[in-house]
């Protein structure tokens, strides 16, 4: 990621963090126009429309990140806590999985194996 595109994830990261939404989502949606290979940003405007109700458009940032990422139990379970919110849980019963097999002992996989007790 070159400078421009870091300042402009980290002011919308730092909006999205202090609940300005209104000004993290054109920042964020900069950055990843700027460098779409970067998962962080895709993640962090993924919150963002989450946070704004967007939650088809929020569910494909996620998604992104996860593609450009997939060992990043982070973006994982954000994903499949998004799906869950919406009750889709057999869309996210792969991602819990898959949090616990790549970080058995991670904070990630406690959560991951808590909600899958409840399916």
């Amino acid at each position: 990621m070159d400078e421009e595109t870091q300042r402009l994830y980290e002011q919308g990261n730092r909006a999205r963090l202090d609940g300005d939404y209104a000004s993290a989502q054109p920042l964020l949606e900069q950055a990843v126009r700027r460098c779409p290979d970067a998962a962080e940003c895709w993640w962090a405007l993924g919150h963002v429309l989450l946070n704004t109700g967007e939650f088809d458009r929020a569910i494909a940032r996620f998604t992104k990140a996860c593609e450009l990422e997939p060992a990043n139990v982070r973006f994982l379970l954000d994903l499949a806590k998004t799906l869950e919110m919406l009750g889709e849980y057999d869309q996210a019963r792969p991602y819990l999985e898959r949090i616990i097999e790549l970080a058995p002992e991670s904070r990630e996989a406690v959560e991951a194996r808590k909600n899958l007790s409840y399916y």
